[in-house]
């Protein structure tokens, strides 16, 4: 112990004395030191260490060996020779989880050399195996903890040409530890791939299902049962694979093509059921909506409607009931606005990362994974998410030599050094990869397999994480302004919003209770088009084609009318191309010069059924004697008024009177006169006289219009 403790001192001491010395060495031996620090760097490149296996993973047992395997390849164009594998050891553990830290990441090495194996010569594009077999009464380990282990390779004269860092992770088993809970929160979404509900823009799913494909992938991990293991589905993603399994219609181009029903889509959905079907899975809100964008930009409801619809699919798609009581933001983070929304929806839990919500003041350790958010609503749980945990359950190449025993003893000894720090107080850990992770199913697995057999892990079901009553004090949320920067932006929620406006529309004039463009605006403000909202052009645009289709569906017939004399009835047509939905429209007609042309009463709103076509008889009064043409406007609107669709305007022609045809009607009135005060006179003289009334015209009258008539479309 004295000897060790010596050691440290004396290589602390000389970390802490470098920088001066290199201060003061010289430039010529400034310059010699660059140089000889190129040479090394160049012969770092052209030499790899390779750690394959560590075995066993956790040493339990003093006497049993612990095996360490690998190789190291010379991938320069020149030979080596003199070359050695050193291991490097201390017995002293790591005390933090960020000491640790510092060690992965290539700061000081406080090890000691402990076995050499000589290579005697090394050619070019050569690999030597090596394998070191010490147990951990001869490296010293004796207490529960994280020990440092160094692969390096070194020339004749002691300098390294590389190394490889890996941790060892010891508890003995006559040494009870705390056990911490672990739970695993996976992801099971994708992006959108429809426009509207009939119609595919892209077959990614096609791809992204089959066995090797990403979601295929993830499948095979959920077909291996692992404790602890709680999954994340987006209902929107089941959906398009039971649209696509049915046969759809496909957007390419300018052309909709009709595509069978997909074989693949079907299979990857049916063994989901099964594989789901005894495991804890919650439901994000339909397609995976920017909560906080939407909440920010004035889309407050879609939140609402998405948890709705979400748990109704899911529960149907997986045979199953599935909820939308715990949420997950994207990225973990959330700020109170969007968390009072969801609360508002019924979210009970939200999945963040730790650095949402940062303990006040800071801690040396590992803190519990549950806390309490206040909202409109009352508290809401906080399960916070481990970044570094979650980061190792998808490494970028778990297919590199060596890579997947490397962060599986990583693995280990971040989990080990969570029960260090703390050895008397259990706590919870949560690890979720990232929303879209695109994962190795072999390593996953094995790693689940691995937790679950580790003496000082708990696996559990991310329900049973709820916050202790002691609870750590914590910050308020942290929800920065770049993170605000990173959701959907206003302009692109703004364009959502009016397409939303004018599809509401579509709904609103019918009877029916259905919403039928809601999942596909939905799709429209996923989490998958943050950073990326070019991608999601093409969605934008087929459902702004389907929406002005259903519009167009109840339309005005426009064709120039005649309006003979000073009134009249002028007919407009309103037809009902929808096939089986009944129409409830108001109707509002202006006139483009009142000074020459009145408008008179027509009834509004009218009713028109599926398929036909409502005539409607509008009186109108000309208010000038000379002919020519006016205009007026047919706006339909809905009951509430908003204007439905584009206005129709229809000329009119208003017949007007020359001299001589006045000259002619007015004789043919005084010969008519004339005979009918002679037929008066005649009559009077027969009859004893009476007292008459004597009157005065009334003004003209609008006309009365017919009664209402619907005929065929």
């Amino acid at each position: 112990m004295t000897r060790g403790a010596a050691l440290i001192s004396v290589l602390t001491a000389a970390f802490l004395i470098a920088p001066a010395a290199v201060a003061s060495v010289g430039a010529s031996q400034a310059a010699l030191a660059e140089q000889m620090t190129s040479a090394t760097a160049a012969s770092r490149q052209d030499v790899q260490i390779v750690v394959n296996s560590v075995t066993p993973q956790v040493a339990r047992d003093p006497a049993t060996p612990i095996t360490i395997s690998g190789s190291v390849a010379n991938t320069g164009a020149a030979p080596l020779a003199g070359v050695s594998v050193r291991l490097r050891f201390s017995r002293q553990k790591f005390l933090t989880r960020a000491t640790m830290q510092a060690f992965a990441d290539g700061g000081p090495i406080l090890d000691s050399p402990w076995r050499t194996i000589f290579v005697n010569e090394f050619a070019p594009s050569g690999k030597v195996p090596w394998e070191f077999s010490l147990t951990p009464a001869e490296l010293q380990m004796f207490g529960f903890g994280v020990y440092p282990l160094t692969i390096e390779l070194v020339d004749g004269v002691g300098r390294q040409l590389a190394a490889q860092r890996t941790l060892l992770p010891f508890a003995s088993k006559d040494q009870p530890v705390t056990r911490t809970k672990i739970a695993w929160a996976l992801p099971l979404m994708d992006q959108p791939h429809r426009g509207d509900d009939a119609t595919f823009v892209d077959e990614g799913l096609r791809q992204a299902v089959a066995d090797d494909g990403r979601l295929g992938k993830i499948l095979k991990i959920a077909e291996t049962p692992s404790k602890g293991v709680s999954w994340f589905v987006d209902p929107a993603l089941l959906d398009d694979a039971q649209a696509m399994a049915k046969g759809y219609m496909l957007k390419s181009g300018a052309r909709t093509l009709k595509k069978p029903p997909d074989q693949g889509a079907a299979q990857w959905l049916q063994r989901l059921r099964g594989a789901l079907s005894e495991a804890p899975v919650s439901a994000t809100p339909y397609a995976d909506p920017d909560v906080t964008a939407v909440s920010h930009h004035g889309l407050d409801t879609a939140t609402g409607i998405a948890l709705t619809k979400g748990a109704s699919i899911a529960t149907d798609l997986l045979g199953k009931d599935v909820g939308t009581t715990t949420n997950w933001p994207m990225g973990g983070l959330v700020d109170h606005d969007a968390l009072d929304v969801l609360a508002v929806g019924g979210v009970k839990r939200v999945l963040l990362t730790s650095a949402a919500l940062p303990p006040n003041p800071p801690l040396t350790y590992t803190p519990d994974a549950a806390a309490s958010i206040p909202t409109v609503q009352g508290p809401v749980d906080a399960l916070l998410v481990d970044p570094v945990l979650s980061q190792l359950i998808t490494p970028a190449d778990t297919s590199a030599p060596g890579s997947a025993a490397l962060v599986t003893q990583r693995f280990l000894a971040e989990t080990a050094m969570i029960s260090v720090e703390r050895p008397d107080e259990p706590r919870s850990v949560i690890a979720a990869p990232p929303r879209r992770w695109n994962p190795d199913p072999e390593f996953v697995t094995a790693l689940l397999k691995t937790a679950a057999t580790t003496p000082w892990l708990k696996p559990v079901s991310l329900s049973s994480i709820k916050p202790s009553k002691t609870a750590v004090p914590r910050s308020d949320l942290v929800y920065t302004e770049k993170d605000a920067q990173g959701e959907l932006p206003r302009s692109y929620i703004g364009t959502v919003k009016k397409l939303g406006n004018r599809a509401e529309l579509t709904v609103a004039v019918t009877k029916d209770p259905r919403r039928i463009f809601d999942t596909a605006l939905l799709r429209l403000t996923s989490t998958a088009w943050r950073g990326r909202t070019n991608s999601a052009g093409p969605l934008l645009k087929q459902l702004d084609a389907a929406v002005t289709t259903r519009t167009n569906a109840i339309s005005i017939t426009s064709e120039q009318r005649t309006l003979a004399g000073k009134n009249g009835i002028v007919p407009i047509s309103i037809r009902n191309d929808l096939p089986d939905e009944v129409v409830t429209v108001g109707v509002k007609i202006t006139s483009s010069d009142r000074k020459l042309l009145t408008i008179g009463a027509y009834e509004s709103p009218v009713t028109i059924s599926p398929g036909k076509t409502k005539s409607l008889d509008i009186p109108m009064i000309a208010n000038s004697t000379s002919g020519g043409q006016t205009t007026f406007k047919v706006q339909l609107t809905s009951v509430g008024g908003a204007s439905y669709g584009l206005p129709v305007e229809v000329t009119v022609n208003r017949t007007g009177y020359t001299e001589i045809a006045l000259v002619i009607v007015g004789a043919a009135l005084t010969v008519m006169l004339a005979a009918v005060m002679l037929r008066v006179l005649r009559r009077h003289s027969r009859r004893p006289a009476k007292g008459r009334r004597a009157g005065r015209p009334g003004p003209r009258a609008v006309p009365e219009p017919a009664q209402h008539r619907e005929g065929p479309s």
